[in-house]
């Protein structure tokens, strides 16, 4: 029997990442508490960390926070106001090295009770950063907008980024991401087939209450992140890596099959040199129980591409 959730979680995110020209030494400390203070300033607090020899993981209790000697990229979902994090950041980051910042949010389920919009949020970059910004997808549909600022100078190298973004999961795969009881996570990756995934990988993973799952996966200076929503009422699950791959139909195959949802989101972000364009046409292909209702391309002067694609079910 479906367990009652009466209170919605608001799981669609906010995503914000800062590239800096040249490695900063020093960034990924915390003895400061500077990553803290960042958290908390998007209203969100550091759960666990975990790190390697090239990134530091922090699963929040709203997402994730991965930090590079020359990178940061921070996502959190729920009533967070990540816009916030950005001047926190440029407390201890030079503006002067920062080479490219990108925002991008997801459309909300439940818009009017967010702290704020996405023109709002652009409001408050542009005093920091000037940019250009896009809405991928119908303004009554799902979609995302994305805000890009790209220093003349940067010349960004091989870069990619995928995004499945899932909304209406199946009631049994929603089921299975209950709240938090002894051996949970491991009951939770056994089920969906996530113990192995990316099995390599360093993995930290979290079962909320109320009801929420959160995993981190990291190996050299790949990543991804997969963060679930599971009430009926408003479920949404997400899955985003940087694990540079020549086809990418696999994948996405393999994490919609885990959470079966109703319709759901592609976003390939990536740089325009050769190998990355070719990338295109590895999220474009037909998969089965889903048709395409949306697919959009576009350039950004950053020199980086964006490709949108929505599913629904059907033939």
């Amino acid at each position: 029997m479906m367990t009652a959730y009466t209170q919605p979680f608001k799981g669609p995110e906010k995503k914000l990442e800062i590239i800096l020209f040249s490695p900063q030494p020093g960034l990924r400390s915390n003895i400061d508490d500077r990553w803290n203070r960042v958290v908390q300033s998007s209203l969100s607090k550091i759960v666990n960390k975990i790190s390697n020899e090239y990134l530091d993981a922090y699963l929040l209790s709203e997402s994730s926070l991965f930090v590079w000697e020359d990178r940061i990229l921070m996502i959190t979902c729920g009533q967070t106001t990540l816009v916030k994090a950005l001047p926190e950041i440029l407390d201890f980051v030079d503006k002067r090295n920062v080479a490219q910042v990108f925002y991008e949010q997801k459309n909300f389920i439940f818009p009017h009770e967010q702290p704020s919009g996405f023109e709002d949020d652009l409001k408050s970059l542009m005093e920091y950063f000037p940019g250009e910004n896009y809405r991928f997808g119908s303004t009554g549909g799902d979609h995302v907008s994305i805000f890009c600022s790209s220093h003349a100078k940067s010349t960004p190298a091989t870069d990619v980024t995928l995004q499945v973004l899932m909304h209406d999961l199946h009631p049994d795969r929603i089921e299975i991401f209950r709240p938090n009881t002894t051996g949970a996570e491991d009951n939770i990756e056994k089920l969906t087939g996530l113990d192995r995934f990316y099995s390599h990988m360093l993995k930290d993973r979290h079962v909320f209450s109320p009801p929420g799952y959160s995993i981190n996966g990291i190996y050299k200076t790949d990543y991804f992140a997969i963060h679930v929503t599971p009430q009926p009422n408003g479920s949404y699950a997400s899955f985003e890596t940087n694990i540079i791959e020549k086809d990418y139909s696999g994948i996405i195959k393999k994490i919609t099959s885990i959470f079966e949802p109703g319709r759901f989101s592609v976003v390939l972000t990536r740089s325009t040199d050769d190998f990355c364009i070719a990338l295109h046409t590895s999220v474009t292909n037909n998969l089965r129980g889903y048709h395409m209702t949306e697919k959009i391309l576009h350039e950004f002067k950053s020199g980086h591409t964006v490709t949108f694609l929505n599913y629904v079910t059907g033939n």
